[in-house]
């Protein structure tokens, strides 16, 4: 087929398929918006899945392309078919048909020109209740440190370590070790009022001898996904025990409102979660254990306590900041 007779068959498709109400140009590519269904949705499973691997975005657009590939080659059948037919009809440029040699070119015209955009925004945008566990230290001590008085696994007048969760989270709140350590040892746990009487009555209900600090936040996969991806430079210089020898991997603020609690994922218990902040956190995501979807990360919350999805905060997540270096731009 010499290049004249392409370019005709070429431009004749373009302009069949500038007609076509429901194409977008761009040049002379065209774009087929796929649109999802609003009951279409990623399960928490899958969305671990992606978060606990490598690459969570390829990931994503390897799933993408997977859930819509049948439907895809659908659409494109049908818009090869009416195309064709355009143009073969009997007022049209082709009346008599193609030739062999035309009907190969003019489905590679169709690859060349025509493209899907998939409903990635969709998925991106969905929420999921998050666990945000944090080790500031006492993950090297199976996480015993916040185990003290007045729980039943504590001793009275043992002095707290500094490695322990709860001891960063009253530091975030501009309180000492020393002031808790006098919380927990004085007060009182009946109606808690404030950081310090909450944290006692906290500490008091803890069921079991492991538990981490937990706040409960609703996040988007995307803002998921780049959360992740700052976890992932903990390991950039190498893997140690003591997250405190972490390098810096950014910080997220989380709103004071966040729901707040010690956990225990590994064998389903934990205490009220009724720890009240008076202060925004500002965490650094050297600290963070994990933060994946209820159930990502050792026993759902929701499956222990029965709680409802209003219990993970909207908007607990007020901003993820990356180290300059790593930064995406947008």
């Amino acid at each position: 087929m010499n290049e004249d007779t392409a370019e005709k068959l070429r431009h004749h498709i373009l302009d069949t398929l500038d007609r076509q109400p429901f194409l977008q140009r761009e040049g002379d590519c065209f774009f087929y918006e796929i649109y999802a269904d609003y009951r279409d949705g990623m399960d928490s499973a899958t969305a671990t899945k992606l978060l606990s691997g490598d690459d969570p975005m390829q990931s994503f657009w390897e799933s993408l392309e997977e859930w819509y590939f049948d439907y895809e080659c659908q659409l494109r059948d049908e818009l090869e078919q009416d195309v064709q037919s355009a143009l073969t009809s009997e007022d049209g440029p082709y009346p008599d048909g193609f030739t062999a040699e035309e009907t190969g070119l003019f489905y590679d015209l169709m690859m060349d020109h025509v493209y899907f955009r998939l409903p990635e925004k969709h998925f991106l945008d969905q929420t999921f209740p998050v666990n945000i566990m944090l080790d500031t230290g006492d993950g090297n001590y199976d996480y015993v440190l916040n185990s003290v008085y007045p729980c039943w696994y504590g001793r009275y007048g043992e002095t707290l370590d500094d490695r322990a969760g709860i001891v960063w989270l009253a530091k975030s709140q501009g309180y000492t070790r020393a002031k808790l350590q006098q919380a927990l040892r004085d007060g009182d746990t009946s109606g808690p009022k404030g950081f310090l009487a909450s944290m006692r009555a906290e500490v008091a209900n803890i069921a079991s001898h492991m538990n981490t600090v937990t706040f409960l936040v609703e996040m988007s996969l995307s803002d998921l996904m780049e959360l992740n991806r700052l976890i992932r430079l903990q390991d950039r210089n190498g893997h140690f025990h003591d997250s405190r020898k972490n390098p810096y991997c950014g910080y997220i603020i989380l709103e004071k409102d966040t729901v707040t609690g010690l956990y225990d994922p590994w064998q389903g218990g934990g205490s009220v979660f009724e720890i009240q902040l008076e202060r925004d956190v500002k965490l650094p995501v050297k600290y963070i254990r994990s933060a994946l979807p209820d159930g990502g990360d050792g026993y759902a919350v929701e499956s222990v306590y029965g709680m409802c999805g209003s219990a993970w905060t909207q908007g607990g997540v007020k901003m993820i900041h990356a180290p300059v270096k790593y930064a995406v731009s947008a």
